[in-house]
């Protein structure tokens, strides 16, 4: 008995093994697309894996060469798109990566970083403001699903990066319109007044970014809206003290607003960050803008304001000492230029109203 039933399973074994041999010739012609399919992905996944290895080291035009064959057997693989498009763009084919970028979405909308890649290279290098709006907006209005599993994985906060950055380019993009429109002309500040929109909407998310502020600032400046310019100009500096730029505007800033004292004081702080052997046009300029404040204060009736301070670009920085918000001099090599830098009129600023002087 024991014997008939060991017979028997063998048979119904190769009975069934046999059916699905046949099963498999008979799914070869019925669904030879779905084979020659996977089979064509498979080759697409194995010059997709070459073309990252030298992507990774630098290999850029073995990449490509990868990348495209991957593509002509696997169209829809978007990681292999999206990365020839970064590869375009750093070849400065601008043309080719856009292509290799909506590639990329048309097999994957929610490919949020390559979107982001798109918009920005829409906008910066090829001045189409419009459809990198477009693109920002699909990022912002994205509602990818959530996932937080503590301690392994979370990327929410991926994801509200990618909608700050979003913001972002989309103020620098709506100023690129405004810069178009002209100089204060009603599109101009139209475009203008939601690149500040922008801006704001980004802090919301970017909440200690230095470019953000700044590019506000900047926005603001332009504007006319010179009050909440000084205040952002003074958000930027104290995230970065050393930057020029946001020094620079910020005293231009002061000296339109007639606040002569603090606009001296802070061209003061720029010639501590410019070198003159590389800006000496600019080097020149800033102590042509100072003599002229402190023209414009004797003037006002404050010479003794001139006598009694410091004149820091007279001193060698090593002779400087910052020690309890004020400026002295010495020779001890104590000076924290970080600190010295950092905004000191923030609260004042908020309490001065700019009357159009």
């Amino acid at each position: 008995m024991g014997l008939i039933i060991k017979i028997l399973k063998l048979r119904i074994t190769r009975i069934v093994l046999l059916i699905l041999f046949f099963a498999f010739i008979v799914s070869l012609f019925v669904c030879r697309g779905w084979y020659e399919k996977q089979y064509h992905k498979g080759i697409g996944f194995y010059y997709v894996n070459k073309g990252d290895k030298a992507y990774k080291t630098g290999k850029y035009q073995k990449a490509v060469d990868f990348y495209r064959s991957a593509l002509m057997h696997y169209p829809g693989h978007s990681g292999a798109s999206c990365n020839l498009g970064n590869i375009y763009v750093s070849f400065e084919n601008y043309y080719e990566a856009v292509n290799a970028y909506e590639n990329a979405l048309k097999y994957n909308p929610e490919y949020m970083v390559c979107r982001m890649d798109l918009g920005i290279i829409l906008a910066e290098k090829m001045a189409d403001y419009d459809k990198a709006i477009q693109e920002y907006g699909k990022v912002i209005n994205s509602n990818p699903l959530t996932v937080n599993i503590p301690f392994i994985y979370n990327n929410k906060k991926t994801t509200n990066l990618n909608k700050g950055l979003a913001y972002y380019n989309m103020g620098l993009a709506y100023r690129g319109k405004a810069v178009y429109m002209g100089d204060r002309s009603a599109a101009a500040v139209k475009y203008l007044t939601k690149a500040a929109e922008s801006y704001k909407e980004a802090l919301k998310y970017l909440k200690k970014d230095f470019d953000t502020y700044y590019n506000l600032a900047l926005t603001e400046h332009l504007l006319g809206d010179y009050n909440a310019a000084a205040q952002n100009y003074c958000n930027a500096i104290n995230i970065n003290p050393e930057n020029f730029e946001a020094h620079y505007n910020f005293a231009l800033l002061l000296r339109t607003m007639h606040l002569n004292k603090e606009a001296l004081a802070e061209f003061e702080k720029t010639t501590m960050l410019i070198d003159p052997s590389l800006r000496e046009d600019k080097y020149k300029y800033i102590f042509g803008v100072m003599n002229e404040i402190k023209r414009r204060i004797i003037s006002e009736g404050e010479y003794d304001y001139l006598a009694g301070r410091v004149d820091l670009t007279a001193i060698p920085e090593e002779d400087i000492i910052y020690s309890k918000g004020k400026v002295l001099v010495s020779k001890q090599k104590e000076f924290n230029k970080k600190e010295f830098l950092k905004c000191t009129y923030t609260k004042d600023l908020e309490e001065m109203q700019y009357e159009g002087r």
